[in-house]
C-alpha cells in the first residue's frame, strides 16, 4: 500500500482515521506558548499593554494539565495532568483577586498527593499474586533499605516504594516470554533503582514532582526484546534505570 503526501501530513498532525490525536497535546501547549509571545511583540512595539494581562500567566500551567488529557491512550498522565490544572486554576484566581493566599500556602497538597497515592498503590495489581516463582515483587523501603534480586523466567512487574529510604531491584537476571511488563514506583524523600537486561527497552512514564525519573539504559535492539513500563511518582525523590 503506498503513501501519499497527504497521507504523511494526516499521520504528522495525528488527525486522520487511528491517528489517536497523535502530538495535539504537544500542540495545545505550543498554542499557549505562541500567544504568550504574541502578546508580549506586540506590547513592545506598543500595540497593546501587557502589564494587565500578566495575571494570567497560570493559564499556561492550565495548558499544560488539558496537555496531559489529550495524549494518545496509551500515554495520557490524568495525575500530572489533574495536578497542573489545580495548581494553575488557584494561582489564577489568586491573581484576579477572587482568593487571597500565598504560593508556599500550596505545599501540604504534595502531601495529599502523596498519601492518595499509596492509598490506590494496592489496588493497581488486583488478581496478580506476588512471589519470586510468579515474576511478580513487591518492596518497601522506609527509613531503610531494601535489595532485591530476581531471576524469575518470566517477569511480569511489581511494586517498589521508597519514603526516606531506597529500594534496589536487580533484573538482570529475569527472563522474558514477550508480553510488556510493568513497575509501579513511588518515592517520596527517598530513591528507587532498578537494573534491567541489556536486551529490554525502558518507557518511563512515571510523574516527577520537585524530584526525577532517570532512564540511563542502553538498549540492545532485536526482536521480541521485552518491553518495561516505569509508572509511579516520584516526590522530592529520584528513580534511576540502568544496565
Amino acid at each position: 500500500m503506498s503513501c501519499g503526501e497527504n497521507d504523511v501530513k494526516v499521520a504528522v498532525f495525528g488527525i486522520g482515521g487511528g491517528g489517536g490525536r497523535r502530538g495535539f497535546g504537544t500542540a495545545i501547549l505550543g498554542i499557549g506558548v505562541l500567544a504568550v509571545g504574541a502578546i508580549l511583540l506586540l506590547d513592545n512595539f506598543g500595540f497593546i499593554e501587557a502589564e494587565n494581562l500578566f495575571a494570567y500567566w497560570p493559564v499556561l500551567f492550565i495548558l499544560v494539565g488539558i496537555s496531559h488529557f489529550v495524549r494518545p491512550s496509551g500515554s495520557r498522565r490524568y495525575a500530572a495532568g489533574s495536578i497542573f490544572i489545580f495548581v494553575g486554576a488557584v494561582l489564577l484566581l489568586s491573581n484576579l483577586g477572587y482568593i487571597s493566599f500565598g504560593i508556599w500556602d500550596l505545599w501540604p497538597v504534595i502531601l495529599v498527593i502523596a498519601g492518595l497515592s499509596l492509598i490506590l498503590k494496592p489496588f493497581r495489581r488486583r488478581g496478580i499474586n506476588i512471589g519470586d516463582d510468579t515474576g511478580v515483587f513487591e518492596a518497601t523501603a522506609i527509613l531503610g533499605g531494601s535489595n532485591r534480586r530476581l531471576s524469575a523466567a518470566n517477569f511480569q512487574g511489581g511494586d517498589a516504594t521508597a519514603i526516606m529510604g531506597g529500594c534496589e531491584i536487580d533484573l538482570r537476571d529475569c527472563g522474558s516470554e514477550g508480553g510488556p511488563a510493568e513497575i509501579d514506583t513511588f518515592a517520596f524523600w527517598g530513591g528507587v533503582e532498578i537494573k534491567v537486561p541489556d536486551d529490554w527497552e525502558v518507557q518511563v512514564k512515571g510523574l516527577a514532582i520537585l524530584g526525577g525519573y532517570g532512564d540511563e539504559t542502553r538498549t540492545v535492539e532485536g526482536d521480541g526484546h521485552k518491553i518495561l513500563v516505569i509508572t509511579g511518582m516520584a516526590i522530592m525523590g529520584g528513580v534511576e534505570i540502568k544496565n
